[in-house]
């Protein structure tokens, strides 16, 4: 990322880092830096017109500018944490930052939400595990030259996996060299969901054997068995009633209904489906690649959702099909939570509608898993899992009455 200088200026340096608590400061406070002040209000207002962000939302970053402006003197570093302070004076903090982000003069201090987790949940384990930990840790979330980087989120499942098997053993083993065999068996024997914290030990044991941390690796030979699958099963006609009545209501329900009953896209693509994968005049629908016809009934949720859009965030240039409240001052996507909550009165959740909608196809087309890996770009698994519920649905009914 490019830093951006801001206008260069004598400076006092600073002997000591005190925290600024913005309690008490008024944004018509003097100004110790009007030269920033200055600068930072040009770059909000090019911000603003580059975001759409209505007038009163640009108001109140300037006078989070002001207050900063107000306790910082020229050449000091603006911390996020300072920033983040602003909101208790309902000012949008996050739009504040978006300000500062990419300048010399911002200090990003937030703390990381994995190393935070492991502070807490970690603290009690034996110096010489912590750092095998971190060994493994570290090597997930920056790869090697062999291996990608692992997902923050996968990280953290790995981390809640294993916690409780460090949890049990910590008053036991002050280096995790001394687990055994037996250790993890017995262990696992009583785990609820073994699969998988059988995989998370897998790769802590592997990636310390790997780095000569351990000896011999004890995961060696165990096998945690397969993760249980759910059968996917069909809507029923009163479930498919409601949703169809509840998406009259609501344009963006209607749109995520069509995406996810129609084109059977799951929620992670629909709140990241972008304005260009859109393809209304040409009837085309194109998330990663796929390029589908788009159906009348998608066509017509997502015009009668783009006329709703307009006229509730005229200035918008959020990038995404689907924006919010939060996000349409901003380029993010709409959070887990928000689609969690439009769907929260419906029978079913947006993994069933878009079951039904691959478990329709399947029947339409003799339950060839090919056909569904192609149509809804399935993976061989997935797909398998489908056909063979159809086929346990055809063979508990019979063959048909001639």
């Amino acid at each position: 990322m490019r830093l951006h200088r801001v206008p260069p200026c004598w400076t006092e340096l600073t002997l000591f880092e005190i925290p600024r608590d913005l309690r008490g400061v008024s944004g018509k406070a003097p100004l110790l830096d009007p030269q920033l002040a200055a600068f930072l209000s040009t770059r909000a207002a090019q911000i603003a017109e580059l975001r759409g962000w209505p007038p009163r939302t640009l108001g109140s970053v300037g006078r989070g500018i002001r207050i900063l402006c107000a306790v910082h003197r020229p050449g000091e570093r603006v911390r996020a944490s300072t920033i983040a302070q602003l909101t208790h004076t309902a000012v949008p903090a996050s739009h504040v930052l978006e300000v500062f982000e990419d300048l010399e003069i911002f200090l990003d201090d937030r703390p990381d939400a994995l190393d935070a987790w492991c502070t807490e949940h970690l603290a009690s384990l034996a110096p010489d595990i912590r750092a095998e930990l971190d060994t493994w840790v570290k090597i997930l979330r920056h790869g090697t030259p062999r291996g990608a980087p692992r997902a923050q989120a996968t990280i953290g499942t790995y981390l809640r996996n294993i916690l409780p098997f460090l949890t049990e053993y910590a008053a036991k083993y002050t280096t995790l060299r001394q687990v055994t065999r037996d250790d993890i068996t017995n262990w696992l024997a009583h785990r609820p969901y073994r699969a998988h914290d059988a995989t998370a030990l897998r790769s802590l044991f592997r990636t310390l054997k790997a780095e000569r941390l351990l000896f011999a690796n004890p995961m060696r030979g165990i096998n945690g068995g397969k993760p249980a699958t759910t059968i996917p099963t069909s809507l029923t006609t009163d479930e498919v009633e409601f949703v169809a009545q509840a998406a009259r209501q609501d344009p963006a329900l209607r749109v995520v209904v069509a995406l996810a009953g129609i084109h059977a896209l799951p929620a992670r693509r629909i709140r990241s489906m972008l304005l260009e994968e859109v393809d209304l005049p040409g009837r085309r629908l194109d998330p990663e690649g796929l390029d589908r016809p788009l159906d009348n009934y998608t066509a017509e949720a997502i015009t009668d959702y783009l006329a709703h859009r307009h006229r509730r965030w005229p200035n918008s240039t959020n990038p995404h099909l689907l924006i919010s409240r939060n996000t349409a001052t901003t380029t993010a996507t709409v959070g887990t939570f928000w689609m969690d909550k439009l769907v929260k009165e419906l029978p079913v959740g947006v993994d069933r509608l878009r079951q039904d909608r691959i478990l329709e196809e399947a029947l339409a087309n003799g339950a060839d898993p090919l056909h569904l890996a192609h149509v809804f770009s399935l993976g061989t698994r997935t797909s398998l899992r489908y056909t063979s519920a159809v086929a346990t649905s055809a063979a508990e009914q019979g063959p048909p009455t001639p």
